[in-house]
């Protein structure tokens, strides 16, 4: 059973556009926590500068309802999280990092490149290797099994999986995705993601910014597993992505990712 908490953020997010910062600082406010950590956000030294904020609605404003959202999400999800136990040779450190470095890099791909449902790019980054850790959780034996070949790549991983289960911790994920209810995009983005193949087609498909954005994470080092990655795809990402500044890019990834490893910490 999705917790309480993750249920009210997914379907915040549920709402797009029609969700107004009244309904979102009334959501906030009943958590005292995520609401210190928007404040704090909203008051720190990266709005330098500017005169201090009381009010959850004031800090909404200033980072912005998209920000404020991906915020609560990320807090939500490393919390629930962070409350299962993980078996041994699993580190669940290593799974959050990962999956926010995705959501991250997920929300800037859609920024920079035109994108087929844009506003479900955070969650799909987020959420897109749940089934990993429902396999670590419920299968740990096979899981154990799988683990030796985290060295082999994507497509190896799902061959192995595929061999010894049947099928994929993508399958996992995406079938939880349907039980919390989550967008229909983001499941279908998660079971697409699980393919070789990138289409770099515009609008770019919301599988591909997935898919994208979990290279990235890796090559920075922010793997899910402690594995030889291979050769670096970033440069041949950016250029197949047509992001013209990746300096400007990587820089606003840090800074997002500073903000929300401070927030879940």
């Amino acid at each position: 059973m999705v917790p309480g908490v993750l249920q009210r953020s997914l379907a915040l997010f549920s709402r797009r556009d029609e969700l107004s910062i009244a309904e979102l600082a009334s959501h906030i406010e009943q958590d005292v926590v995520i609401a210190g950590t928007i404040l704090g956000l909203a008051n720190s030294a990266v709005y330098r500068g500017r005169s201090p904020v009381s009010s959850l609605r004031q800090a909404i404003v200033r980072l912005g309802i998209n920000k404020a959202r991906n915020v609560l999400l990320g807090l939500s999800v490393a919390r629930s999280f962070g409350k299962i136990k993980v078996p041994g040779g699993w580190s669940l450190i290593r799974f959050n990092a990962h999956s926010l470095a995705a959501a991250i890099f997920c929300d800037l791909i859609v920024r920079n490149v035109p994108s087929v449902d844009p506003e479900w790019a955070f969650m799909a980054g987020l959420l897109h290797d749940l089934g990993l850790l429902a396999m670590a959780c419920g299968l740990p034996e096979e899981f154990a099994a799988i683990m030796a070949y985290t060295g082999c790549g994507d497509a190896g991983l799902i061959d192995h999986e595929l061999d010894l289960l049947g099928f994929t911790h993508f399958e996992i994920g995406a079938e939880m995705m349907s039980r919390w209810n989550c967008p229909d995009q983001v499941r279908q983005a998660t079971l697409s993601s699980q393919s070789a193949e990138l289409d770099f087609s515009r609008p770019l498909q919301l599988a591909a910014v997935v898919k994208s954005a979990t290279l990235l994470a890796d090559a920075q080092s922010m793997s899910v597993f402690e594995a030889d990655q291979g050769q670096d795809p970033t440069d041949e990402l950016f250029r197949a992505l047509d992001i013209a500044m990746p300096v400007h890019f990587f820089e606003q990834f840090h800074a997002d990712i500073r903000e929300l490893q401070a927030a879940v910490a």
